[in-house]
């Protein structure tokens, strides 16, 4: 969320999603509001393994979740996209990566900095801010575009896997112009730093979620709060949330960070979380139901 020569605006949009998402759910009382708060909520690392596909898929079909993301050269990407092609209904974007345990699909010949010493992505978001360079993650996103178009399925939107495009203002340029490209709608919402002539293509109010809990036990009680908290300051507009859907294999013990999905799917699948949009007036759609808001994002 960055114009492309203003690191300040990056320091905006990652205070915005890292900092304005806890200030929301430490908020202590629900602030005075009017007017529609539409929620898009989205399944996050379809494909990575067979566990975050299978649930992602299983919360879209049953509704609780409205859209989901997949990273098209992970692990379990060719299985995930015959799945979505079963389903052409249900909505699927691009969880454009940078970093992961599995490889690019753009060859280290093509783009050397995408790839660490052991021949895969980058391990964590800040090896990949520090190493690769803007014109390979382009080159890279766009196979990933590809891959999953060139399969036949209509890409929904595109969104970022562990802030990816968050993490450098020409990095943020990249996905902005695919974006456009493509004209396929960029998650991320629009600051006033921005050059105007953004305006219109990032018509998202924010990119929230919650992934870890700060400072408490990961539990459903703790999570559902956490959610509470920050639906209550919500101002009206539209807002893309983030997801992890994990349910528990038969037999297994949980691993990794397996639990906190397993809440996850607990909480927007529960009758608390129905009861709780409804009490606060917020509605949860999928993006062919906001043809309106996205309207103008491409020319």
């Amino acid at each position: 969320m960055t114009q492309r020569r203003s690191r300040s605006c990056l320091g905006l949009v990652l205070c915005a999603l890292l900092l304005g998402g806890l200030a929301a759910q430490t908020a202590a009382a629900a602030p005075a509001r009017s007017g529609a708060i539409t929620i898009i909520v989205n399944g996050d690392d379809v494909g990575i393994t067979p566990v975050f596909t299978d649930s992602t898929l299983k919360a879209l079909l049953e509704g609780t979740i409205s859209s989901a993301s997949i990273c098209p050269g992970s692990h379990d990407a060719d299985r995930a996209i015959a799945l979505w092609k079963k389903h052409p209904e249900l909505s699927i974007g691009i969880h454009l990566t940078l970093n992961g345990d599995w490889q690019p699909l753009t060859s280290r010949e093509i783009a050397p900095s995408l790839y660490n010493p052991a021949g895969t992505f980058w391990n964590t978001e800040g090896e990949a801010r520090s190493n690769v360079k803007p014109q390979h993650a382009k080159i890279e996103w766009e196979a990933q575009i590809r891959k999953v178009k060139d399969a036949g399925i209509k890409i929904s939107h595109l969104d970022s896997h562990m802030g990816c495009y968050f993490l450098t203002p020409e990095l943020f340029q990249v996905a902005f112009d695919l974006s456009r490209q493509y004209k396929i709608p960029l998650m991320a919402a629009y600051y006033p730093t921005m050059p105007k002539a953004w305006k219109n293509y990032l018509p998202v109010t924010g990119y929230l979620g919650i992934y870890s809990i700060p400072g408490k036990k990961e539990t459903l009680e703790n999570r559902t709060e956490a959610y509470r908290n920050m639906f209550q300051g919500l101002q009206p507009g539209v807002y893309y949330f983030f997801t992890h859907q994990g349910i528990l294999p038969a037999g297994r013990r949980p691993y990794g960070d397996l639990d906190l999905r397993v809440n996850e799917y607990k909480f927007w699948s529960g009758k608390e979380k129905t009861a709780m949009l409804k009490e606060m007036g917020l509605s949860v759609k999928p993006f062919s139901a906001l043809k309106n808001v996205f309207k103008d994002l491409v020319r």
